[in-house]
Order: structure tokens, then sequence, then C-alpha cells
């Protein structure tokens, strides 16, 4: 799947940017994928891998490893999450994907060092209710709502003003919410595979995102590049993989930070003619299916 590619470089990314010695951990005592082992070193985890394990609840013992920073609690058959929660007070990372959660404890707000949190593909998830918790946690900085049910995004949305990455992909999403340049921070905005999605509808709103520097539309359906594109002047990277684009449109040119521009999967000529719209310091990705 393209979004969860995505996610995963996002979450590369993310962990490059901690201290050296936290990056290496993986060859040492403080990584772990049962939850026996992480107990027996409690003290020193500080990454715990739980995901896939078929598990329904979450033992106290887990409330103990006080000391972790990743969390990956994704592909079980979970439907809450308990009030010790927020004895985790370190959690930096939590991956919550592919489980059957309802809503966020209060107990969520004691997280204040969370940065990123998934939360994808809980469908039957209140989204609303998740956001009001969301919105008390200082750090956050990346949120995945991807595959959760969505058609309409709440407006409480623009509360988790410190967000800088936003996933709504694999929605039914067709308009975002008005007030979504609140999000004064946002640099990175995924909408993939929807195809209930609107580009040209919805760039006025995206172009008063200030920051935003990346932008995936990706796999929804898109026949031709907007016009108005020409507004999203501050955009430096344009995802349009896996559309049915086969030209883009002069005002493409006015783009003036655009640095990268993929066009893979697209049914596009293999080469740009000399007139392309671009300025030639742009990178163009071609890798036509054909």
């Amino acid at each position: 799947m393209r979004t969860n590619r995505c996610i995963i470089f996002t979450l590369l990314a993310s962990l490059l940017s901690l201290p050296f010695a936290f990056a290496q951990t993986q060859h040492s005592n403080t990584e772990f994928k049962t939850l026996r082992a992480a107990y027996e070193h409690r003290t020193e985890a500080v990454w715990l891998d739980l995901s896939n394990r078929a598990m329904n609840e979450l033992p106290d013992s887990l409330f103990e490893l006080t000391g972790l920073h990743y969390l990956d609690l994704s592909r079980n058959q979970l439907t809450s999450i308990p009030a010790q929660i927020k004895k985790l007070t370190k959690l930096k990372y939590l991956v919550l994907s592919h489980n059957q959660f309802t809503h966020l404890p209060v107990e969520f707000t004691a997280l204040t060092l969370l940065q990123s949190i998934y939360l994808d593909h809980n469908k039957n998830l209140d989204v609303q209710q998740a956001i009001n918790i969301l919105a008390d946690l200082p750090s956050l900085k990346m949120l995945s709502l991807a595959g959760d049910n969505i058609s309409v995004v709440p407006q409480n949305i623009a509360k988790v003003k410190q967000l800088e990455t936003i996933d709504f992909s694999e929605n039914q999403i067709a308009t975002l919410p008005g007030n979504l340049p609140e999000l004064k921070r946002l640099k990175v905005l995924y909408i993939n595979n929807d195809a209930y999605f609107n580009l040209e509808q919805n760039i006025k709103l995206i172009a008063k995102l200030k920051n935003l520097k990346e932008l995936h539309v990706e796999n929804d359906g898109l026949t031709q590049v907007p016009t108005n594109i020409a507004e999203l002047k501050q955009v430096e990277y344009l995802f349009l993989v896996g559309n049915k684009i086969k030209a883009l449109p002069p005002e493409i040119g006015q783009m003036k930070h655009l640095r990268y521009l993929d066009l893979s999967d697209n049914p596009f000529p293999r080469m740009l003619n000399d007139d392309r719209p671009l300025d030639p310091k742009v990178i163009i990705r071609l890798n036509n299916r054909n």
C-alpha cells in the first residue's frame, strides 16, 4: 500500500531526528518484541513491538514499562486502552493502527511527550472525541487518521495546533474543513486513495496553509491537474502518483517553490518536451505503468 509506505517514511524520518544513541538501540538490550523480555529488562526497555499478536486486551505488566519511548500495538483486536496508559509518560511514538478502538481514554492527556500517533484503520473510532483528547498533547506533531471511515473531518481538528503532519488517506473526504488553515505549523498533508477528494475545490483552502511544504494526492483518480494549482505557491514537494494524468497545465509553472514532482504511475509521456511548464531545476519523476 502506498499510504503505508508513506507513513513508514514519515516515521523513519522522525526517528532519524532522535539522538544518535537512541537510534542505535536496535542492537542493544533496549528494543524488544515480546512483553516478557521487555518486562525482564523493564528499567532499560525503550522500544516494544507487540504488533500482530491477536491481543484483545492489554496486560497490566505493560504499564510497568515506564521508560518506553516507542510502543507498537498495531494489528490486534483491541477495543479499548486502559487508564493505566497514563503511566507511560515517556512515550514519543504510539502505533495503534488496525484495531477496533472506538475512543481514547481521558488519561491520554498524561502523555505530554507524545510526538506521533497512528490511529489509522480503526473504522469505528469516534474521531471527534479522539481529537478532543489529542488537542491536549503539547508535543504531538504527527497524526494518522487514514482508513478511519471519515467522510467529514471534524472542525475540532484545528485544536491540535502543534501538528506538522496529518494523514487523511483512505477515507471518503470530499472537502477539507474551512478552519484547517488554523494549523499554522502543518508541513505535510496526505490525502491518498480517496476517490471522493476534489483537488480543484480544495486548492484555495490548502493554499492558506502557509507552511505546507509537502502534499500527497495519490491514487485519487485525478484525470488532470487543475489550473488553480498555481495557488499552491508554498508547496515544494507534490506527489500525484497513481492517477490518470496525461498532461500538465502551464499554470503549474507558477508554483515558484516547487522542487519535486512525482507523476509515477500516470499515463504520462515518458519524456517531457523542451517546453515543459516547469523550471528545469524541478525534479520530475516519471515511472510509467506502460
